[in-house]
């Protein structure tokens, strides 16, 4: 039952739940709106209804509209977004300190507002908030890597890590994760819409959120090799779901780099269509 109400005191049947419904299923028609017979199950949870409502009358999945926030609240003027943009930089030094595990944990729950193929919603965010965890997964990785390469799985492509690994026994320099305290991987059901899309646009909104918030922060493709490509028995270790493949992987902390400046970039690519 997706649980769609309307508040009869407050709705004045100005018809735009019915108008802004993606799949059509809200009958306005009706004294007052309500969802066609045998319709339910074609509801996308985008809550489009409850958004668009100007009077709030209308709740769904349980979600109530007093509980959103209301348009005119401050939002981020467009120079300060491109300034946050132009000013994030790859970290991979990075101090000791950890960041609070609400913090991390906050910066998730609003990353997963990031827009999803057909709004499936089915990105798991993974992430190790602890130093403790972070070196356990840390040596699980090294030792794994170890374990592979011994019974002859190392993929041709990716031996590359297997030097990585070497270099991390000898000299305990940590190339795959630049001994970051905190981790994060998404990941995504094989069969969904658009898995890789979906996954690559959820870690881009944390990204930019801990930028906002002062943390540095790496997208980290070795890490994801480790797990996805060339160890994924490590995945049922960590909780990925049988039917998941991770899509990518960042490691964050606070920067142990402090820069003064933006960069510059070059002129992007832009090819104008003219028909």
């Amino acid at each position: 039952m997706i649980d769609f109400k309307v508040d009869k005191g407050k709705c004045t049947h100005c018809g735009k739940c019915s108008s802004d419904c993606p799949v059509l299923i809200i009958d306005s028609k009706t004294e007052f709106p309500e969802i066609k017979e045998g319709k339910e199950q074609n509801c996308l949870k985008c809550q489009h209804c409850l958004a668009v409502c100007p009077e709030g009358a209308i709740s769904i999945w349980g979600k109530q509209p007093g509980d959103s926030i209301p348009v005119g609240s401050p939002i981020p003027k467009s120079e300060e977004l491109e300034n946050l943009m132009q000013m994030r930089r790859s970290t991979r030094k990075f101090t000791k300190k950890e960041i609070d595990k609400e913090l991390i944990h906050h910066l998730v729950a609003k990353a997963s507002y990031a827009p999803t193929g057909k709004n499936e919603n089915a990105v798991q965010f993974t992430v190790v908030d602890n130093k403790d965890d972070m070196a356990k997964l840390r040596n699980l990785a090294y030792d794994t890597l170890k374990q592979v390469f011994e019974e002859g799985r190392f993929p041709e492509k990716y031996l590359f890590l297997n030097n990585f690994r070497e270099v991390w026994e000898k000299k305990q320099i940590d190339v795959i994760f630049r001994n970051a305290p905190h981790f994060i991987l998404v990941s995504a059901p094989h069969s969904g819409t658009e898995p890789h899309i979906d996954c690559s646009i959820a870690l881009t909104y944390f990204d930019l959120l801990a930028s906002a918030n002062g943390i540095g922060t790496l997208w980290d493709g070795f890490a994801k090799y480790v797990f996805e490509d060339v160890a994924p028995e490590l995945k049922k270790v960590i909780n990925i779901p049988d039917d998941h493949e991770i899509v990518a992987s960042m490691i964050f902390g606070k920067s142990a780099i402090k820069y003064s400046r933006s960069i510059q970039n070059n002129e992007p690519a832009i090819k104008r269509i003219s028909l």
